[in-house]
């Protein structure tokens, strides 16, 4: 199968590592081709296309790999070269947003071969030159389909997830955005507001009192920036409830810390410890 990846990103890279492995063609497209010429170079895709139009046209397959917040305008400049039979996936960490904007660009419904996606993956690097083969393997991709997509686009999408190793799962884009706010969108949004206060205090000797512990629920602040700016906008309903249910738990914690509530904390701690045990292994 000749597949093009639409942003070349950790994501798409990794993928397209892995889909070269399992004996596909794979195709690069980017806003700027020379910055991924490396990316033919180190055998990471068969080719860049300096023609998007021509790529796109024998493609079985287009994933698009850009930021949440650039799905739209790409998708639109991906549409007219797309043949008919091809079919589009994305792997955006939002899916309301990315269904409602490519609805939106398809006068209010979702077109029939775009399946939305999400492979839930990755590390807080970026870019195709932190990408690794075997990213995939054993982790879920989730898939949103709405009435709208055609059930065989759904499969092949599906198919060419499992071949690389992956577990795919079926929901709702709604389902999928609480979900994510939890489990995914809100450890972000804690890990960059411990590292930024940590940066105010200003004080360099605190580096030198840096654990495993602070490294651990920082490391996450070193993920790219724009995509999570767009990663919180797009899914800002959820993320705000999830924020602000936090706030409330953080709040419980600070008034029993005030009131030296030696029970309370206890009970606090063990529960969650209790919770924590319970997860399923990694």
């Amino acid at each position: 199968m000749h597949v093009v990846i639409v942003g070349l990103g950790l994501i798409g890279g990794s993928l397209a590592r892995d889909l070269r492995r399992a004996g596909h063609t794979v195709t690069a497209c980017g806003r700027d081709a020379a910055r991924l010429a490396p990316a033919r170079e180190q055998g990471l895709v068969d080719a860049v296309a300096e023609d998007w139009d021509s790529a796109l046209a024998a493609a079985e397959l287009v994933v698009l790999g850009v930021p949440v917040g650039a799905l739209r305008e790409t998708y639109v400049r991906i549409r007219p070269h797309v043949s008919a039979g091809t079919v589009v996936t994305d792997v955006g960490s939002t899916k309301g947003s990315v269904v409602r904007d490519i609805a939106a660009a398809c006068g209010g419904h979702l077109p029939a071969h775009f399946v939305p996606g999400h492979p839930i993956a990755g590390t807080e690097h970026s870019g195709f030159a932190a990408s690794v083969e075997g990213l995939f393997a054993g982790r879920r991709v989730v898939l949103t389909p709405t009435a709208d997509t055609d059930p065989a686009a759904v499969e092949r999408v599906s198919d060419l997830w499992r071949q690389v190793g992956a577990q795919v799962l079926t929901m709702t884009p709604q389902a999928h955005d609480a979900a994510l706010a939890l489990t995914s969108h809100l450890p972000q949004m804690l890990s960059y507001t411990l590292m930024g206060q940590f940066a105010e205090a200003g004080d360099g000797a605190l580096a030198q009192l840096i654990g495993s512990g602070f490294r651990g629920m920082t490391r996450l602040a070193g993920s790219d920036p724009v995509l999570w700016r767009d990663v919180a906008l797009a899914n800002r309903a959820q993320l705000s409830l999830a924020l602000h249910r936090y706030l409330e738990r953080l709040g419980e914690l600070a008034a029993a810390i005030d009131a030296g509530d030696e029970a309370r904390l206890g009970k606090l701690f063990a529960a969650v410890q209790d919770a924590h045990r319970r997860l399923p292994p990694a």
